[in-house]
């Protein structure tokens, strides 16, 4: 028979591991609490490794969010309150390894419990748990990358509706046609309009390579139409691009899934 104390530093955590215990095995282990600690009794070693584990996913539980809190602020206290709250929230919903951390911490807390019967959690999470952090420390990484690529996006979005605002429509009326190579633009009598919108961008190329997806983007801005028919959506493999398109033209865009226009290429 094993007896050790699990010394916690709030009510929550406390309440917690008890649920947890009591759930997962009833009185099968002996259980003595008082304010701020637990005293638990394990028969045997299987018994023991199971409260250890239990153990390891209330920490897991109950500090996740606090750690990856405190990294933000601690690796990146110059982003501003809304800007880590954004970051914050990217990291939680990449937090979906809880197996994998929970076996980490389960590991340290196992041969940390060989040399002691006493474990105060607060300070085992701060300086036993330095693998665990640098996990979290990974995905908060990535989710401040991918928050940045987000925010460099939403300002290319803005920059592009700003270019549009600015230019004198030149036509009334466009319709994207996605065609066997690029696109094909029509206005609205249905005329094919795709080499007057695009030939000044091929001109400025000097003959050089300009792919089919950001002509289209060029075109589009340079003529500024007041709304924007798009056929056959489904066959723009560019999900970005079909993306940037609804953002910039926004409430001036229609998708159209079958016409003659959808026809012709």
């Amino acid at each position: 028979m094993e007896q050790f104390s699990i010394i916690t530093d709030t009510k929550a955590m406390r309440d917690t591991l008890l649920r947890k215990i009591s759930e997962e095995f009833g009185s099968e282990v002996g259980v003595v609490t008082d304010e701020n600690s637990v005293m638990l009794t394990s028969t045997d070693k299987e018994s023991k490794g199971k409260i250890v584990d239990a153990i390891s996913k209330t920490i897991v539980e109950e500090y996740e969010d606090k750690l990856i809190s405190k990294l933000i602020n601690q690796n990146y206290f110059y982003f501003n309150l809304p800007d880590k709250r954004n970051i914050f929230e990217k990291a939680i919903n990449y937090t979906d390894h809880e197996n994998a951390y929970n076996e980490l911490v389960s590991a340290k807390l196992r041969e940390y419990l060989e040399t002691t019967d006493l474990v105060m959690i607060d300070g085992f999470v701060n300086f036993r748990l330095k693998d665990y952090q640098n996990e979290l420390e990974g995905i908060i990484d990535k989710a401040v990358d991918d928050f940045m690529v987000e925010k460099e996006y939403k300002e290319f979005i803005k920059l592009l509706k700003y270019f549009v605002d600015i230019q004198t429509p030149k036509y009334e009326f466009i319709n994207i046609v996605p065609a066997v190579e690029g696109y094909s633009l029509y206005d609205d009598t249905g005329t094919d309009v795709t080499a007057r919108c695009t030939k000044e961008f091929m001109r400025d190329t000097g003959g050089g390579f300009i792919n089919s997806d950001d002509l289209l983007i060029s075109a589009l801005i340079s003529i500024a139409p007041r709304r924007v028919c798009i056929h056959k959506p489904e066959r723009i493999e560019n999900e970005e691009l079909l993306k940037t398109i609804k953002q910039v033209f926004h409430k001036c865009i229609t998708l159209c899934d079958g016409c003659s226009l959808c026809e012709k290429n």
